[in-house]
């Protein structure tokens, strides 16, 4: 049995990558970090993305869908927003038309675990 396998070289003999793969985006901060006592995340958030070619595309928080920053043949951006959250936020690069989506990153909350512990007594320890 023979198998092949197709991959597309340019010009200058470097593979070439399918334009979603090529799209790089970032989030900071990554984590949310919630105490005993808080109930909501409130930080300022920047979403950044880089391309090797100009892209059209549009940055969505699917959580808060009045979230929503698009740029047209553009190689890279970033967008700064204030969040106020309780649960993981997870950040979209889509096309234009909104149907395919060419990136995705989670800004995940991790709630502080309230550890109880038994103490341990040896039964001879009167005192």
């Amino acid at each position: 049995m023979l198998l092949l396998a197709a991959v597309l070289w340019s010009t200058d003999g470097r593979a070439v990558t399918t334009s979603a793969s090529a799209i790089q985006l970032q989030v900071s901060p990554k984590i949310c970090t919630l105490s005993a006592d808080d109930k909501q995340c409130q930080t300022q958030v920047l979403a950044s993305w880089r391309s090797l070619t100009p892209e059209s595309l549009c940055l969505i928080v699917l959580e808060k869908p009045e979230i929503k920053r698009c740029w047209e043949r553009f190689s890279e951006g970033t967008y700064s927003m204030e969040l106020v959250f309780s649960d993981d936020l997870t950040f979209q690069l889509r096309d234009p038309d909104m149907k395919q989506v060419l990136q995705s990153e989670v800004l995940r909350v991790i709630r502080e675990a309230i550890r109880y512990r038994h103490k341990r007594r040896e039964p001879w320890n009167v005192f």
